[in-house]
């Protein structure tokens, strides 16, 4: 297909299917304790005994903060993340970018700036219904850390084509988690339908960034290759890792009213579900990694292979 055709063609799809263009606001029920409104097995404290005996408005402002912690998070990777990589493109501090891929990048800028935006339309109308206001507004997070631990490793000139792969690593785990929040047919309909319609434009942009770094990976210089290859199981294990000091979960339990000694006992004795869960979670999300990467062609060097198999990372 030649290329202004091709670029027609996605132009065309992005004004017909852009949930920015089609989709009407999503709006949060008239709250009560009994729905939920974010996963209980996300939230191993809530079935504890101690939880369960203040009952079910317990329940519901646990699993309320912990939305609000999930979407504040989405929002701070699309708003400071995704969109800070394709003004990038655009500006020309990420070298090789072409004016189709640049016009694509402009459609992930409207899509992920409308996305922060519907996450904290949906926390404002949250708080007004359930008069429980956020624990805290978080500035950065765990995935945004990460990488930012990653570009001060690296020299300048290395920094901004890695934060291009970083991107396209984010927006394929950022797929399939929101994709399968959207799956949970429990959770309150506003919910899953606010995950289901970020799902329709994430799967595009994850496709976008896929393509562009395999067609940008073999442009890099062998030494630079080298380098990103064998820094991402470490850079990984960072991304992809767990708060083990569970911060936000203390914070949650104090204002539960539970004593000092009653919240580190749920701490303690939910650990061993916390701790499975989180490594069932980032055993799946690696392997979506590992065929983006081999799809990239990042899995073909030798040096990365060693890499990831001393890390006892699987790369088959």
């Amino acid at each position: 297909m030649p290329a202004t055709e091709s670029l027609n063609k996605i132009t065309d799809t992005w004004y017909a299917k852009a949930t920015v263009r089609s989709t009407p606001r999503i709006c949060v029920p008239d709250y009560s304790s009994d729905q939920l409104i974010y996963p209980v097995a996300r939230c191993s404290i809530c079935e504890h005994p101690l939880i369960t005996a203040l009952g079910s408005e317990a329940r519901s402002y646990i699993l309320t903060q912990a939305a609000y912690q999930f979407l504040y998070g989405v929002g701070l990777l699309e708003t400071k993340f995704v969109i800070q990589c394709c003004l990038n493109m655009l500006h020309n501090h990420i070298q090789g970018i072409s004016d189709a891929a640049k016009l694509q990048a402009l459609t992930v800028i409207i899509d992920e700036g409308y996305h922060a935006h519907v996450a904290l339309d949906y926390i404002v109308q949250m708080k007004t219904k359930s008069a429980i206001e956020p624990l805290e507004i978080p500035q950065t997070n765990r995935k945004l850390d990460a990488t930012a631990r990653a570009y001060a490793s690296l020299p300048p000139e290395m920094r901004m084509d890695f934060q291009l792969l970083a991107v396209t690593i984010a927006e394929n785990v950022l797929t399939d988690e929101v994709a399968n929040l959207g799956r949970e047919r429990e959770l309150a309909q506003s919910f899953t339908t606010l995950m289901m319609d970020h799902v329709r434009d994430e799967g595009r942009h994850s496709r976008f960034f896929a393509d562009l770094m395999k067609e940008r990976w073999p442009q890099l210089p062998p030494a630079t290759q080298e380098r990103f290859g064998t820094m991402l199981p470490a850079y990984l294990d960072d991304f992809l890792g767990a708060d083990l000091s569970r911060r936000f979960e203390r914070m949650i339990l104090a204002n539960c009213g539970l004593t000092d000694v009653q919240a580190e006992q749920v701490i303690t004795e939910s650990d061993p579900h916390f701790s499975t869960d989180q490594e069932r979670m980032k055993k799946s999300i690696l392997q979506r990694i590992y065929r983006l990467l081999k799809q990239i062609g990042i899995l073909e060097l030798d040096t990365v292979k060693d890499a990831f198999s001393d890390r006892n990372y699987v790369t088959t």
